[in-house]
C-alpha cells in the first residue's frame, strides 16, 4: 500500500480543507492506525476493511464499510484520518500495485515489492522538500478505537520518526516508482479523499468503492 510518508503528505495537503481542528488525531488515523495489522494474520486486510467479491472476482478495499461501521464518529478528526487513509490505499491498490506489481511472476514481484520499499525510503525526503512539509511528529496518544494494539501504534509511531529524518536522494535513484507516478498518485488521492469526506459528513453518497476493486484472476 503507500507509504506512511505518501500518507502523511496528503493528510497534509487535505486537513485544513476539511477542516481537522485535531491535526495529531487526524495524523493517527491517517498515518499510524491501520497499519499496525500483521498481514501473517490477516489483521492487516482486516483492518483496512479489504474485501473480495466472488461472484465478480475482484477484490479491494471498501471504505463505505468503514463509514458505516463508525457513522455516529465520522464528526471526529481521528475516524476522518482512518477514513482517509484507506481510501488512498484503494487508489494505491488500483493505480499502482494493480498496475506495476500485482501481475509479475511471483520470483520478479517479490524482486520488486523489495525495490518499492527502498523507493519508499528514497522518497521520505523527496516529498517532504516538493511540498514543503513540516518534519513534526506524530504522538500516539490515547485513541477510542479498541480494534487497534497500544503497543503496535506506539512502535509504527517510533519507525515514523524515523522516516522524518531521512537523508537526500535524488529522484533518479527511484528503482519502481517514478516521480511522476508518485506525484500524479498524490494529487488524485488528494481530490479522493476531500470528495468522500465531503460525502460522508453531509450524508450524500460518493464514489462507489467497487470501482477500485480489482480482478482476483491472475
Amino acid at each position: 500500500m503507500a507509504s506512511s510518508m505518501i500518507h502523511y503528505i496528503v493528510s497534509h495537503l487535505i486537513a485544513d480543507r476539511i477542516g481537522i481542528k485535531n491535526l495529531n488525531l487526524f495524523l493517527i488515523g491517517a498515518v499510524l492506525a491501520p497499519d499496525t495489522g500483521n498481514k501473517e494474520d490477516g489483521s492487516y486486510c482486516k483492518l483496512h476493511f479489504m474485501e473480495t467479491c466472488n461472484d465478480t472476482s475482484k477484490k479491494g478495499i471498501n471504505w463505505n464499510t468503514f463509514s458505516g461501521m463508525h457513522m455516529e464518529e465520522m464528526d471526529k478528526d481521528y475516524y476522518l484520518g482512518y477514513f482517509c487513509h484507506i481510501i488512498m490505499d484503494a487508489l494505491w491498490y488500483h493505480d499502482v500495485y494493480d498496475k506495476y506489481i500485482r501481475h509479475l511472476p511471483n520470483d520478479i514481484k517479490n524482486e520488486k515489492i523489495q525495490a518499492m520499499y527502498r523507493d519508499y525510503w528514497r522518497l521520505n525526503h523527496l516529498l517532504i522538500k516538493k511540498y514543503n512539509i513540516p518534519r513534526d511528529h506524530i504522538s500516539a496518544v490515547d485513541i477510542p478505537d479498541v480494534s487497534i494494539d497500544r503497543g503496535s501504534l506506539l512502535s509504527m509511531a517510533d519507525r515514523f520518526g524515523k522516516q522524518l529524518q531521512a537523508p537526500e536522494f535524488d529522484t533518479d535513484e527511484l528503482e519502481v516508482l517514478t516521480w511522476d507516478i508518485v506525484v500524479d498518485y498524490i494529487d488524485k488521492a488528494k481530490k479522493l479523499c476531500m470528495q468522500e469526506v465531503s460525502a460522508v459528513v453531509n450524508g450524500r453518497s460518493g464514489r462507489n468503492p467497487l470501482d477500485l476493486f480489482v480482478s482476483t484472476i491472475s
